[in-house]
C-alpha cells in the first residue's frame, strides 16, 4: 500500500509502502493521524472490516480482526543540514518507518485517536489483552543518554519509596495524608499544567464520589503488588504513595512493582561496532514486535543496551498494562462483591481521558462475569453479571490505581452484543460530561475513509493541507 508525500509546487517528495510487505485481501478502514505537537511523523492505523467471499473458506475464525499500524517520518520539502551531511542521503529524523501487526478479539476495541494520540510521541494500542503505550522519538546527535518518554519517574519515585520504607514503618491507608500530598502548587508552574491537574483531579473526584466511598476513606487498600494511593486532597492531584512491604518484588529487582513491563530499543542507520542482530534480542517483555526500516525498506540496526552512541538514535519504548492482571487485582482488593466472584467471561476497555501534562490515562473496563447471587437463591449456582471498573494508569511511574468499582447487574435475556453496546454508550455519555473541547494546540490531526466506506474502499485518500496521498 504505497503512500506519497508531495509538495504543492513540486513533484513527489517521497513514496513509502505502508504495512511493510503485508498482503491485505480485505477492505480496510484507515485513519491517518498526526500528533498535536509533532509534525515530524505520521501514524497510519488500519483494520479489516470484512472478508471477501473467495477467502471465506480459508478463514476458520471470524472472531479476530487484523490491526495494522505504521509510523512514518515526514521527509522535508528540502533536505535539512543533517540530511545533507548524512552518507545515506537522509538523516534519521526524516528517514524511518515502524510497522507492527496484531489481532484483536470480540468485542473489538475501537481506535480513539483523540485519546490514544493525545500525548506527543506516544500511541496507546489496545490489543484486547493489554494496553501498550508505544513511544517513538529521535534523539539528536551528541546526546550520550536518551531521555525517556515513558516510565521516566521510575528511579526518583522508587528511591523515595525505599528511603521511607527504611526510615519508618509504612502508614496505613486510614492515616491522614502528609504535607507532601497537600503541598500547594510549586511557584512557576505553567497555567496549562495547573489547569490540566485541576481537570484530572475533578475527573478522579467525580469517579470517586460516584462510587459511594466515604470522604475519610480516599485511599485504595494495598494489595500484594500495588501501592496504596490517596486520590484527592484539597483539589490537587496526588501521586501514588507506595506501601513497600506490600508490593516490592522478592527477586533481583526489588525496587519496582511486579506487574511493570517496560522495554526500550535504540536504532541507528548503518552498521556499527555497537549494533547487534535482531535475532539476538531475547527480551520477552516486548509486547508488540516492530519492524523498523528506513524509507527504502532497509532494516535499521539495533544498538546494544549498554552502548554509548553520540549519533542520531531512534528510540522505541513500550510500557504494557495487562488487563487480566488488573481485573483480578481490583476485584480481589477493591470490589465489595469479591466474595461472590467466580470467574470473568469477557471484558472491554474504553479510554475515557488522557492527560499529557499529568501523564494519566483514565479507562473504563467493562466486565461480563460469573458470580454467586447475594442473597443466595435455592439453586446455589453462579449467574452472569455485568459491571465496570475505572482505573487510572500513570505513564511515568507505570502504577495503576482504582477509581471506582460498580455494583453487579444481572444479565437476564440480553445478548453479549446488547450488553457491550449499552456499555459503550454509557462510556460515551461519561466522556461527554467531562469533555473539554480540543484547541488548535492539542488537536490530533486525522483523516479517515471510515465515513465513506460502503463496501468498496476509496482508491486514494488525500490531505491537501499536509500534501499526503494514500494510494490503495
Amino acid at each position: 500500500m504505497p503512500s506519497s508525500l508531495v509538495s504543492p509546487l513540486r513533484s513527489q517528495v517521497q513514496q513509502v509502502r505502508l504495512f511493510k510487505e503485508e498482503e491485505i485481501y480485505s477492505d480496510l478502514y484507515l485513519t491517518i493521524c498526526e500528533w498535536p505537537g509533532d509534525s515530524s511523523k505520521l501514524i497510519v492505523f488500519g483494520f479489516n472490516t470484512s472478508v471477501s467471499g473467495m477467502l471465506m473458506n480459508m478463514i476458520t475464525d471470524d472472531n479476530h480482526r487484523d490491526i495494522y499500524v505504521s509510523t512514518v517520518s515526514s521527509p522535508p520539502v528540502t533536505p535539512c543540514t543533517d540530511c545533507r551531511e548524512s552518507p545515506q542521503g537522509s538523516c534519521l529524523l526524516h528517514n524511518f518507518m515502524l510497522y507492527t501487526k496484531y489481532q484483536v478479539v470480540y468485542p473489538f476495541p475501537t481506535f480513539q485517536p483523540a485519546f490514544q494520540l493525545k500525548k506527543d510521541h506516544v500511541v496507546l494500542l489496545n490489543t484486547s489483552f493489554t494496553l501498550v503505550a508505544c513511544a517513538v522519538s529521535v534523539h539528536p546527535g551528541g546526546d550520550t543518554e536518551c531521555r525517556r518518554v515513558l516510565y521516566s519517574r521510575q528511579s526518583e519515585h522508587f528511591a523515595r519509596a525505599s528511603s521511607r520504607s527504611t526510615s519508618a514503618p509504612s502508614s496505613s491507608s486510614n492515616s491522614p495524608p502528609s504535607s507532601e500530598c497537600c503541598s500547594p502548587t510549586r511557584p512557576g508552574t505553567p497555567p496549562s499544567v495547573t489547569r490540566a491537574r485541576e481537570f484530572m483531579a475533578g475527573l478522579l473526584r467525580r469517579a470517586r464520589e460516584g462510587s459511594g466511598v466515604e470522604a475519610e476513606d480516599r485511599g485504595e487498600r494495598p494489595g500484594p503488588s500495588r501501592p496504596s494511593v490517596v486520590l484527592h486532597c484539597d483539589s490537587e492531584t496526588s501521586w501514588p504513595r507506595p506501601n513497600n512491604a506490600a508490593y516490592m518484588k522478592a527477586n533481583n529487582h526489588p525496587d519496582e512493582p511486579s506487574y511493570i513491563n517496560y522495554t526500550q530499543l535504540r536504532y541507528v542507520l548503518g552498521q556499527g561496532p555497537h549494533t547487534m542482530r535482531e535475532s539476538e534480542l531475547e527480551d520477552d517483555k516486548i509486547s508488540l514486535p516492530f519492524v523498523v526500516t528506513d524509507l527504502k525498506g532497509q532494516r535499521l540496526k539495533v544498538l546494544n543496551n549498554k552502548a554509548v552512541f553520540k549519533g542520531q538514535q531512534l528510540v522505541v519504548e513500550q510500557l504494557t498494562l495487562d488487563f487480566e492482571y488488573v481485573i483480578n487485582e481490583v476485584i480481589r482488593h477493591d470490589a465489595s462483591w469479591s466474595h461472590q466472584f467466580c470467574a470473568f467471561n469477557d471484558y472491554d476497555i474504553v479510554i475515557l481521558e488522557t492527560c499529557p501534562e499529568t501523564n494519566q490515562v483514565v479507562m473504563n473496563i467493562g466486565l461480563l462475569l460469573l458470580a454467586m447471587p447475594d442473597p443466595p437463591d435455592g439453586f446455589c449456582r453462579p449467574i452472569t453479571y455485568h459491571t465496570s471498573i475505572k482505573i487510572a494508569w500513570d505513564l511515568q511511574t507505570a502504577v495503576f490505581r482504582t477509581l471506582k468499582v460498580d455494583d453487579l447487574t444481572p444479565v437476564k435475556s440480553q445478548t453479549s452484543g446488547s450488553v457491550w453496546s449499552a456499555y459503550r454508550k454509557n462510556c460515551v455519555d461519561t466522556v461527554m460530561k467531562c469533555l473539554v473541547p480540543e484547541n488548535s494546540v492539542r488537536f490530533v490531526n486525522r483523516m479517515t475513509n471510515e465515513s465513506l466506506h460502503k463496501g468498496c474502499s476509496l482508491k486514494v485518500l488525500a490531505d491537501s493541507v499536509r500534501y499526503t496521498w494514500i494510494v490503495l
